[in-house]
């Protein structure tokens, strides 16, 4: 069988600053610290091996300091979702709503969240607590449809984003199309990012054959502070 391999490359992203927005997903607890983190145990090699958390923090603090958007959309369960018919929500959905996954007690108290698995990861607080960063509605399993991460980029007349997060082909991918979808210059940031293993293969890998095919940019944290401060 004749095999066609896809080389076509689109010329890199050039940053539209008071256009551009860096999206992240699931800046949590749950992904990112090591003594409480159940779905970081999933994704802790993967974390590790490409200084994810560090890597996250640099394009959070270029951001701040040179004044990008930056739109937080996290991930959290509340008690009335464990009505939900968990099988509809995949082998993912279900395993995570076993767990207590991202559990918040309510919508509007927050009683128990500070520190919780659910609460924001520590480290990141001054950048995403910061009165400047919008931290939207939770998405409930996947990309954005569910939540309000379209409508506050439409709103801030962004029409270019620069996305990482720790679930690279889950939470973030689903992000990805849903923005792409809507119309939006998409550049993702690779060292940035996680994946999950299982017996198919590595969650990270094939996020990034997907990436190769659907974003207008695929960047290194230093590309992608690079085209930060370029356009700033």
């Amino acid at each position: 069988m004749k095999m066609f391999k896809f080389t076509h490359r689109l010329p890199d992203m050039q940053l539209d600053k008071p256009h551009t927005a860096l999206v992240l997903t699931d800046m949590q607890n749950e992904f990112l610290q090591e003594a409480s983190g159940t779905y970081y145990e999933m994704i802790e090699h993967s974390l590790k091996e490409r200084n994810v958390i560090a890597n996250t923090e640099m394009l959070l603090k270029t951001a701040q300091e040179l004044g990008y958007y930056i739109i937080h959309s996290p991930h959290w369960f509340y008690p009335h979702d464990t009505q939900w018919k968990v099988q509809a929500a995949g082998p993912l959905g279900n395993y995570l709503g076993g767990i207590g996954f991202c559990g918040r007690s309510d919508p509007i108290d927050l009683e128990g969240f500070e520190g919780s698995r659910a609460d924001i990861y520590e480290p990141f607080k001054k950048y995403l607590k910061d009165g400047h960063t919008c931290n939207c509605a939770p998405h409930k399993l996947f990309g954005c449809e569910s939540n309000d991460v379209i409508k506050q980029l439409h709103m801030r007349r962004v029409t270019q984003v620069i996305m990482a997060g720790p679930a690279a082909n889950v939470c973030l991918e689903s992000h990805m199309r849903d923005i792409i979808e809507a119309g939006f210059e998409v550049a993702m940031v690779r060292d940035a990012v996680g994946g999950a293993v299982n017996e198919e293969g590595d969650g990270y890998e094939a996020a990034m054959v997907n990436w190769r095919f659907m974003a207008n940019s695929l960047w290194t944290t230093e590309q992608a502070v690079q085209a930060m401060r370029a356009a700033a």
